[in-house]
């Protein structure tokens, strides 16, 4: 069986976290990658992080299942190799800082010359233009530029929090995997390729608005205002850990008050509906900070589990990374997945979030070390009749 994308040939010149990620992701649903790197030091993601025998565990997440290719892009005869195989492929990924590209001679306009199908991706910080485009631009500038930071630590009123994880670098792969394959719907109607711009900051803002921008959406000066649902969740700790609830409909109100003992509160009038309970919001939350937190400070978490689901009250027990691989409904899902990575050793990777039932995706396979395909590459454009001369040049590496 193939994956949905079975196929497609894509060429992955990006580096660090948001463009690798966009060509994994592609390459997990049955396309072909081909990433080119530096001779020697490769891609700068393979030296941070856990690792073994040099191969961090985060690389591999990044980079798995492509054909590496090294090269010297500042030699003219490596230009050339990135041309041939642009005109083999079907997609092109890259996240250079803006302009950089154009002065290799590796832009969108300068590849589509060759193949006018080719559907090329432009990962950038802030922009290809404008005022930032120039800045260096890594996951926590983004987050603190466009918002998201803000918006984290309103949840607490003490100040911004970054979220403790590249979910920008991350959140930008998946859009710009997305956008790869509308593009290539896209060009199965027309026989035409095009270029794609994306920007972290676009994907921050976008992602953000719906919910934590909601009071933002609506213009004008007859609004009712209500606090955004994003911060509805409520974080608490139990007797023997954490957990927590989120209220919405009335039923769910009164199943948490009732798994409190709080029939009291669940009788009164002024939080007898959503409406009101907006409406006496600061009261409610003096309630919940006080009476609701003290009483789960009583109450162990497997009590909690048997309150809130007999109440039919959204509920989850915190879990930590470690917990994940041995939680039943992970297990059920079969998300964790062994690898005996032929440099790394074994290792535990996340099948493919998605589930195709006639053409499954799956993890793609082991990330390449640096140059590990580079003659297989060049055979497939009919250069490894030049290998020696290209390595003695110092153009490819192996």
């Amino acid at each position: 069986m193939s994956g949905p994308l079975a196929g497609v040939k894509i060429l992955d010149l990006a580096a660090v976290v948001s463009g690798p990620l966009t060509a994994t992701l592609l390459a997990d649903q049955g396309a072909e990658v081909v990433k080119v790197e530096r001779i020697g030091s490769g891609d700068i993601q393979r030296h941070v992080g856990s690792k073994r025998n040099g191969m961090p565990g985060f690389f591999h997440m990044l980079n798995r299942g492509k054909k590496s290719i090294a090269l010297d892009m500042a030699k003219p005869e490596a230009i050339d190799i990135i041309i041939k195989l642009a005109i083999e492929a079907d997609v092109v990924v890259q996240n250079f800082r803006p302009g950089v590209v154009e002065r290799l001679g590796i832009g969108f306009d300068q590849l589509a010359k060759h193949n006018d199908r080719l559907i090329y991706l432009s990962i950038s910080g802030f922009g290809q233009s404008g005022p930032q485009a120039h800045k260096r631009a890594y996951d926590p500038i983004i987050q603190t530029y466009s918002g998201i930071a803000a918006v984290q630590g309103l949840k607490t009123g003490q100040g911004p929090e970054q979220v403790n994880q590249l979910i920008m670098d991350k959140l930008t792969a998946y859009t710009g995997s997305q956008a790869i394959c509308a593009a290539l719907y896209s060009r199965s109607q027309t026989g035409k390729g095009q270029h794609i711009e994306l920007s972290m900051l676009d994907t921050a803002i976008a992602f953000m608005w719906p919910d934590a921008g909601a009071d933002n959406i609506l213009q004008g000066d007859d609004i009712q205002h209500s606090p955004p649902i994003g911060g509805s969740g409520q974080l608490m700790q139990f007797a023997d850990g954490w957990g927590t609830i989120m209220i919405l409909s009335d039923a769910e109100f009164k199943g948490m008050c009732h798994a409190f003992d709080l029939a009291d509160v669940a009788e009164d009038a002024r939080f007898e509906s959503l409406a009101k309970r907006i409406q006496n919001r600061k009261i409610l939350g003096e309630i919940m900070h006080s009476i609701v937190e003290a009483k789960a400070l009583k109450m162990s978490l497997a009590d909690a589990e048997v309150q809130f689901e007999q109440h039919e009250v959204p509920f989850a027990r915190l879990r930590h990374l470690h917990d994940l691989p041995d939680d039943p409904q992970v297990q059920h899902n079969q998300v964790f997945e062994q690898l005996d990575h032929p440099v790394a050793g074994r290792l535990t990777e996340t099948r493919p979030a998605a589930l195709f039932s006639a053409t499954p995706a799956t993890a793609a396979g082991p990330a390449p070390s640096v140059g590990e395909h580079t003659r297989a590459v060049l055979e497939s454009i009919d250069m490894l009749d030049q290998l020696d001369n290209l390595v003695a040049a110092g153009v490819v590496g192996i």
